[in-house]
């Protein structure tokens, strides 16, 4: 009884030293400069928001958080250096839906340089950004209901100017989903696409309702429909997809961020809580919207669950349509 006792109280007095520790060291985290690796390029989306977060993550916590951009090959290159940092909580990586839920399947086996599914920790879901589909104002349909009716009155008669993967991927679904064929045009430039919807060469546009807002707002293009679930105010007055006889419908890109394999668990929950707050205020909720992004928020454990839906998701339909990274 007495050494059932001793090794109790060993068991307990270890567990408070080890809670201590940990405590501790999450008061004291961080004692040094974070660096925040983005795998894109300076004045891109995801960089806006990773100095957006650098800013906000450095006054609140009394230390310098230092945005590096690691750019090319699609984001690899910045997720590899991300992988092959050291794991110890002062490295996070800036990611997103093509990076780390799709390039996977885009690219040759074993030539991405990193494992999306075993070289990280999720850390949060950061934003969503939505699509919009949008045609010439002399475009016919008003609506999405009539482009799908007109879509399936004269199957391949719609063309649809295609820019990126993602964009491919958008009408892939559309067609899937609404059981009609959008045919892609495929372009190099989305200023040049867009150019040719604009005056009737292509009827319809996909991307980000970010890239496409200044476009509907001089009333060069008409919108027909959203990607998101719902009704966004990243372009209030447009009804989304599915709510326009599209049920569950939804498509959007999204930012995440990250920590190589094995950091400190109380430096994941530690930043998380804090991009929470961040995330939550009504100035960070409109910024985020100008630059035609919905924040978003949750813990890590939501991020892995969400990812892993989105991998198991676009991976079929990648291979379905034989795509490859470009």
């Amino acid at each position: 009884m007495k050494i059932r006792k001793l090794i109790g109280t060993v068991g307990l007095m270890a567990g408070l030293t080890l809670g201590l520790a940990q405590s501790a060291w999450s008061q004291a985290y961080p004692s040094a400069p974070v660096r925040m690796i983005v795998a894109f390029g300076p004045g891109s989306g995801t960089d806006v928001i990773a100095r957006y977060l650098a800013d906000a993550l450095s006054r609140r916590m009394n230390q310098a958080f230092v945005v590096e951009n690691r750019v090319g090959a699609s984001g690899n290159i910045g997720m590899s250096a991300g992988a092959k940092s050291n794991a110890d909580g002062y490295t996070l990586v800036l990611g997103g839906l093509g990076v780390n839920a799709m390039n996977q399947f885009l690219f040759p086996a074993g030539t991405l340089g990193f494992d999306p599914e075993k070289d990280f920790d999720t850390v949060i879901l950061v934003a969503k950004l939505p699509f919009l589909l949008a045609v010439s104002p002399n475009f016919p349909a008003n609506s999405f209901a009539e482009l799908v009716a007109m879509a399936k009155a004269k199957p391949g008669s719609v063309n649809t100017a295609i820019t990126t993967t993602t964009s491919r991927m958008v009408m892939e679904e559309i067609n899937k989903y609404a059981g009609i064929q959008l045919f892609p045009v495929a372009y190099k430039a989305p200023a040049t696409a867009i150019v040719d919807v604009i005056a009737g060469r292509v009827q319809v546009s996909i991307e980000t309702a970010a890239s496409l807002r200044p476009h509907v707002a001089s009333g060069n293009l008409k919108p027909l429909a959203l990607t998101s679930k719902t009704s966004s105010d990243v372009l209030p007055g447009v009804k989304a997809a599915a709510e326009q006889g599209l049920p569950n419908f939804e498509f959007v890109g999204w930012v995440s961020m990250y920590m190589p394999k094995g950091a400190p668990r109380a430096a994941i929950n530690t930043i998380n809580a804090e991009i929470n707050k961040i995330l939550a205020l009504p100035e960070t909720k409109k910024r985020f919207l100008e630059l035609g992004m919905e924040a978003g928020s949750g813990s890590p454990q939501d991020m892995a669950d969400f990812e892993r839906s989105e991998r198991n998701r676009w991976g079929p339909v990648i291979k379905a349509a034989n795509l490859k990274a470009e």
